[in-house]
């Protein structure tokens, strides 16, 4: 469960405090997938930790590593998931190819550098999807422009040394200007009102964009409403109602590259309820309606922990997103196969295995063990407890094991 953060890099050695983005399409379905780097964008500075600059898991369905040319050394690396993986389990995605947007960060390199791109499915089986390389000297890239005016909601430190959480609104015009600010400051007390961002409230910081759309609303293809807007967030994603994404990533970096970020937040201004969360990628939320509190918290899950969802009643479009006899890569579940690396030591003594659902108003309802539903199955799949965030509608209710995924990660940011 712990990072086992060992790998200290010379940041000053290989890079400029400089940042490089890397913009590609993801093409493919289930059974064919590839890469294609489109434009690089250069500017600003490097946010992100400077001591740690070798990924210290995988979470995630896309890792780029950045090796040095001449030494063929690992210099950084990066794990990401993506909204094309989930596609390509979709129903429609055995069948149809589609092209999406993809974009990540790495620091700027000295020197020439090889960039390779590995996909990994479900059994986490890796696919090299592209090797190519930069050269800092002739490669073309495009400059960041700032554009907007940035609005600072929680400082705990400075860039290099704290998670930088950004809030991007999505579907607010002019009009709208005294609802944004209001939203941005409410949406950033529910994250440091929450476990463990208040207790680790030095470690974290949060700005939002104050950009405006041509309209105010948010698209909802399946009701014929179009809206548009600053990143043109959109319903009915992957053909599910609920689920609330942004199609234009590249688009979306060019509005956060006003302000420093290590991961971006989109606020909509919807009555609908709306979200979602992919790790490394982006999270979105709804402003209107019941239980934004709660939905901010669990997409930033995630986002930023790479927790996985623990319900199995909700509808959703993905398919067999936990292949029977392979432990999930997420911290928060288990299928048994390897449940040693997971919360196993954590466990109270003589925890049966799996462990009994419990009764609200018990004490084993609060008790840590193995249940069983999660990741959109009911059966072998487990979960950490009872109730969590990452399993139902409750704010401020981070089982055990995902509040410790997500100190992690602050704890990462912070080095």
């Amino acid at each position: 469960m712990g990072l086992g953060i060992t790998y200290a890099q010379h940041f000053d050695q290989y890079f400029v405090n400089k940042t490089l983005r890397i913009d590609y399409l993801h093409i493919g379905n289930f059974h064919q997938e590839s890469l294609e780097i489109d434009h690089f964008t250069a500017g600003g500075t490097w946010n992100g930790t400077r001591e740690y600059l070798i990924e210290p898991h995988n979470y995630g369905d896309i890792t780029v590593e950045v090796y040095d040319s001449l030494s063929n050394k690992l210099i950084f690396s990066r794990s990401y998931s993506c909204l094309f993986t989930e596609y390509r389990t979709t129903e429609r995605g055995m069948t149809e190819i589609d092209s999406m947007e993809e974009s990540v960060n790495i620091p700027f390199p000295k020197n020439t550098v090889r960039l390779k791109f590995t996909a990994f499915d479900r059994k986490r089986v890796p696919t090299t999807l592209s090797i190519s390389y930069f050269n800092p000297r002739t490669s073309a890239t495009e400059p960041m422009v700032k554009e907007n005016k940035v609005m600072t909601l929680h400082k705990g430190s400075t860039p290099d040394k704290a998670i930088d959480i950004l809030f991007i609104p999505d579907g607010y015009a002019k009009s709208d200007a005294k609802l944004l600010k209001k939203d941005m400051k409410r949406f950033a007390s529910y994250v440091m009102k929450c476990t463990p961002y208040k207790e680790m409230a030095k470690k974290v910081n949060i700005r939002a964009i104050e950009g405006y759309s041509e309209e105010s609303g948010i698209t909802q293809p399946q009701n014929n409403i179009y809206r548009k807007t600053l990143v043109n967030c959109t319903y009915n994603a992957l053909d599910l109602d609920r689920y609330l994404m942004c199609p234009g990533v590249w688009n979306l970096h060019e509005v956060a590259d006003d302000a420093p970020y290590d991961v971006i937040v989109i606020i909509c201004n919807s009555e609908k309820y709306g979200g979602g969360g992919i790790y490394n990628f982006y999270c979105t939320v709804y402003n209107h309606g019941d239980y934004p509190d709660y939905v901010i918290v669990h997409e930033m899950g995630h986002l930023i922990g790479g927790l996985a969802d623990e319900y199995y009643t909700s509808e959703v479009s993905v398919q067999d997103f936990y292949p029977a006899g392979i432990e999930p890569v997420e911290p928060n579940l288990t299928t048994l196969v390897d449940f040693d690396s997971k919360w196993k030591n954590e466990l109270p003594e003589n925890t049966q295995i799996p462990t009994p659902p419990a009764v609200k108003g018990t004490p084993e309802y609060d008790q840590l063990g193995v249940y069983e539903g999660g990741g959109y199955v009911a059966k072998g799949v487990y979960r950490p407890t009872m109730h969590c965030t990452m399993h139902q509608i409750g704010y401020n209710d981070f089982c055990p094991v995902c509040r410790k995924a997500l100190e992690e990660v602050l704890d990462y940011y912070s080095k």
